[in-house]
């Protein structure tokens, strides 16, 4: 080429790119069959290659996948036919090649489904670009390709939520300039709707309706090319020559991206006459690939420099939108739990490696809440936002209260010793037309996350295993645990919630089923065609049938760990049953009104009485744990100097000046309240200027840094009980309920299965009068428990005797070993009732996660951090069996009941208990002995 023209190219870095990103210009991104070579799709070239083959397959009556034709046979042929050019590279007579071989419509079709969907997996270009899409800094891509590698990258990464797909004619209507969703333009087309621009003639001239769609954008943003070699007149002349003048020259720039291996060689005719008459506009742009330019120039890069997201839109929610995109009626902000909503938004954020503030930030979450379509903006005024529907069902403090539907109706029927072995002795059964036949019902409200927990736990406690003897004994379970997961998600998540029906899950010993409001969607009964979706996913397309009614609710659902996004639900579901010796059906039911799935248990499970297996007939024993996980902690602790050697010490030397909860250890005070925003607000007893802050890695980083952590969320936890009504003996680490105006105090509350009500203050009296003795209590000690870097709080449920049915105890350390001994005769499952109870206690009965309070008469709560528990304890379920010969401590146990209850009375009885209590202290150590227990 003529070097007056070579040196006429002006080029630039791939940090010009970066740029434009970063500063929100919003480029648009054209790319090129070099895109997806990576990603397993031939480029021009190899395609001519194929094509070749295919048609000389189709002409001689030989199948395309015959491995018994070779290149000898084709390319002979390929080079006799009249339009082929010797010594012209395949990739330069691709339109003329593929009009000649794949003329025929369902031919090409054929043909490039076949190649775009055989082994094609996105490469890591596409995936980031998925995540660059989602994150605003791009908003339209136009390519001249036809495989789905945007697509499934959407999929995999499941962002965006929503991409609007534009391949016909008929798909402009979704088009915007400005759009609210990101969009990809195929400008050539799809095979699958016969729309395809591959012929000869098509590559001379594009369709004028898309020309005139593109150009406001070409003339308003950047364009980046990537992958392109810019052989076709169609894109260079009309989409781009063409349209100089209405782009003002292009004057946003033109930015051609060439490998750095390559780039000092001539341009094709097409883009260097494009590129004169645009003159300085144009720009070519040296790379080491395009995945290497998606993913390591362009994503990580933005992402380590904490680049802000891009908010698209904002406009009026069109009807096309998903349902769950929508905003849910007049929901307000306010009805959502935020502290919630921070944690999942941060979760969700730390799992696709986007920036996040340490601590809670209103403010990012309503940012964070738009962009992941959960909030609304009208567009008349873009601060005002309303939560979608997606936020409403999994984030709303009451989400049936406007939702009714959002629920699960739960149906368990069978024999009687089955329901009592899985739910205890006083399940509430409930007759049915059947003879010996019984059930338990139950509606399961709240968010989804609450629906998700509750279902699975309660099904677990059907579920328990049972031995079966195949050779060598093992021990199995009627379905699978995760057969049964899948099922759950599968629901909740794709069902229609426009629909005024609840999900239903009915399960009897031999069989679950779910029906789900809202069957196939459109995309894919599609795909489907006339053939059963049960008979496609048997038959191994394991992801072909993917799609999403609601696109939010699977993208955190996926982002919590619950799904993956790969459309393969339904397969995992039915390979978790068969290797499990089960079965599973699933299908539309009619007129597509709702999805079922009916998993059958193995037959083992069903036939107790069986040559293959014997079902165990021990005793089944549900473990539940009493350790509740802190699913969201203070990242950071603050410091100052203190000449005082207690916590309390300090707040009584601080008179009126606020003190906020923590713990003084070596001459500094430690908290997990923000000491530098008190101090700047308040007058306080900390020098503004001693003040330090660590992350918590630091804090235990020092010599006493685990105990420090332990002691202050102490401080948080015993306010939390305090400001739920609590009596908190802090030394002890104690909590219990004090008595009211009633002889006995109870409590309702949602119980595993059934609303239950439980006596926690009863008043005992003498056995042959009403006089008063004592009260006692329902109480539970706690502590926390370092698991490596995570945290849980034990909750042992007991007993306390006082004399008051406040704080004044009854007795010392003898009480406290007649305490043990009453709580010793609470056995699995009534301690699983307490451990339950004392949760729907301290949650004020949450559903999944709930906030520590601080309480009411704290001052500086608006700097308290943001400690989160989750409501559902592990458990797990085992034979007795497993434990040797089955033997228990129940009749060892019941004599020592009754002596220590006989004790507790006389106890009780001694009429000057004052001297009593005196005379004990004096023979005891003063260590802060009772503990309840």
């Amino acid at each position: 080429m003529d070097s007056k023209v070579l040196s006429s190219i002006r080029y630039a870095e791939v940090g010009r790119l970066q740029t434009l990103l970063a500063e929100h210009r919003q480029p648009i991104l054209l790319l090129g069959a070099g895109a997806s070579v990576t990603s397993g799709v031939p480029a021009a070239g190899e395609t001519v290659n194929r094509a070749a083959k295919w048609a000389y397959c189709k002409e001689h009556g030989r199948s395309p996948m015959d491995p018994g034709v070779v290149d000898s046979d084709w390319i002979p042929w390929l080079e006799q036919q009249s339009w082929f050019k010797r010594g012209v590279g395949l990739a330069d007579q691709y339109p003329v090649a593929i009009d000649n071989l794949l003329g025929i419509a369902q031919d090409r079709r054929e043909f490039f489904e076949q190649l775009i969907s055989r082994g094609v997996k996105p490469g890591q270009g596409y995936r980031a670009l998925a995540r660059i899409l989602y994150n605003g800094w791009v908003a339209t891509v136009l390519t001249t390709n036809f495989d789905h590698c945007i697509d499934r990258a959407a999929v995999l990464e499941a962002v965006p939520p929503y991409l609007v797909k534009i391949r016909t004619a008929s798909d402009w209507i979704q088009f915007k300039t400005s759009p609210a969703n990101p969009q990809l333009i195929h400008i050539h087309g799809s095979v699958e709707h016969y729309s395809d621009k591959n012929l000869a003639e098509d590559v001379l001239k594009l369709d004028q309706e898309t020309v005139e769609h593109i150009k406001p954008l070409l003339r308003d943003h950047p364009l980046i090319v990537v992958g392109y070699r810019g052989m076709e007149p169609s894109v260079m002349k009309d989409l781009l020559e063409n349209q100089i003048d209405y782009a003002n020259g292009f004057t946003n720039g033109v930015f051609w991206c060439d490998m750095k291996r390559s780039i000092t060689e001539p341009l094709s005719p097409l883009v260097q006459s494009f590129a004169d008459k645009i003159g300085s506009n144009f720009n070519r742009v040296p790379i080491d690939g395009f995945d290497q330019l998606l993913k390591n120039d362009l994503l990580d890069q933005l992402a380590a420099r904490q680049t802000p997201l891009k908010q698209l839109g904002p406009v009026s929610a069109p009807s096309s939108l998903p349902l769950d995109m929508r905003p849910f009626q007049s929901a307000r902000f306010e009805d959502l739990d935020e502290q919630v909503l921070f944690q999942r938004l941060r979760q969700y954020a730390d799992k696709h490696y986007e920036p996040y503030p340490e601590r809670f930030d209103s403010e990012w979450v309503r940012e964070r809440a738009v962009v992941k379509r959960l909030l609304h903006q009208t567009e008349s005024d873009p601060k005002v936002s309303s939560p979608t529907l997606a936020a409403w069902v999994m984030f709303a403090r009451n989400p049936n209260q406007s939702l009714a539907q959002a629920m699960v109706k739960l149906t368990i029927e069978g024999p009687e010793s089955w329901l009592r072995g899985a739910f205890g002795e006083d399940a509430d059964l409930i007759d049915t037309d059947e003879v010996g036949i019984f059930s338990v019902q139950r509606e399961i409200g709240g968010t989804l996350w609450n629906q998700l927990n509750t279902l699975e736990e309660t099904i677990a406690l059907l579920n328990a295993p049972f031995l079966l003897k195949d050779g060598k004994s093992h021990q199995v379970t009627p379905y699978h645990p995760l057969a049964i997961h899948e099922m759950i998600v599968n629901a909740l998540v794709h069902r229609d919630y426009s629909v005024e029906a609840p999900i239903e899950i009915r399960i009897s010993p031999t069989e679950i089923e779910t029906i789900s409001p809202g069957g196939l969607i459109d995309e894919v009964a599609a795909r489907a065609g006339a053939e059963s979706i049960e008979s496609l996913v048997r038959g191994g397309s394991r992801g072909v049938l993917k799609g999403y009614r609601n696109p939010v609710i699977s993208s955190f659902f996926y982002g919590s760990n619950e799904m993956e996004r790969r459309g393969s639900g339904l397969a995992d579901m039915l390979q978790y049953t068969i290797d499990n010796n089960g079965d599973v059906h699933f299908h539309p039911m009619e007129q597509n009104s709702a999805f079922k799935v009916l998993i059958f248990a193995r037959p083992e499970a069903v036939d107790e009485i069986t040559r293959t297996a014997v079902a165990d007939q021990s005793e089944t024993v549900r473990f539940t744990t009493n350790l509740a996980e802190f699913v969201g902690l203070p990242e950071k602790v603050w410091h100052a100097g203190t000449s005082a050697r207690s916590a309390a010490g300090l707040r009584k030397s601080a008179g009126d000046l606020p003190v906020p909860p923590g713990y003084v250890q070596d001459g500094r005070f430690f908290s997990f309240y923000d000491l530098e925003r008190i101090t700047s607000d308040y007058v306080t007893p900390f020098d503004e200027g001693d003040i330090e802050e660590l992350t918590i890695p630091e804090l235990f980083e020092q010599g006493n840094g685990l105990n420090i952590m332990r002691r202050l969320l102490h401080e948080l936890l015993n306010e939390h009980l305090r400001a739920i009504g609590l009596v908190v003996d802090e030394d002890r680490r104690r909590a219990h309920f004090p008595k009211n105006d009633e002889p006995e105090r109870k409590i309702t509350y949602q119980g595993r299965v059934k609303r239950a009500t439980r006596t926690i203050v009863k008043a005992r009296t003498k056995r042959d009068s009403d006089d008063l003795l004592y009260y006692e209590h329902k109480a539970f000690t706690y502590s926390l428990m370092a698991f490596g870097i995570d945290w849980g709080l034990f909750i042992n449920p007991g007993y306390v005797f006082t004399r008051d049915g406040n704080r004044r105890y009854l007795g010392r350390d003898r009480i406290n070993i007649l305490s043990t001994k009453r709580a010793a005769r609470d056995f699995n499952p009534s301690v699983m009732h307490d451990v339950t109870f004392w949760m729907a206690c301290l949650s004020e009965e949450a559903e999944g996660v709930f906030a520590l309070k601080p309480e009411t008469k704290n001052t500086l709560s608006d700097y308290a951090p943001t400690v989160l528990l989750n409501t559902a304890f592990p458990g797990i379920a085992y034979k007795s069996t497993a434990f040797g010969d089955g033997r228990t401590l129940e009749d060892e146990l019941e004599q020592s009941v009754l002596e220590a209850d006989q004790e507790l009375e006389d106890l009780a009885a001694i009429e000057d208990v004052d001297e009593v209590d005196a005379a004990q202290d004096d023979t005891n150590d003063d260590d802060g002995g009772e503990d309840g227990q």
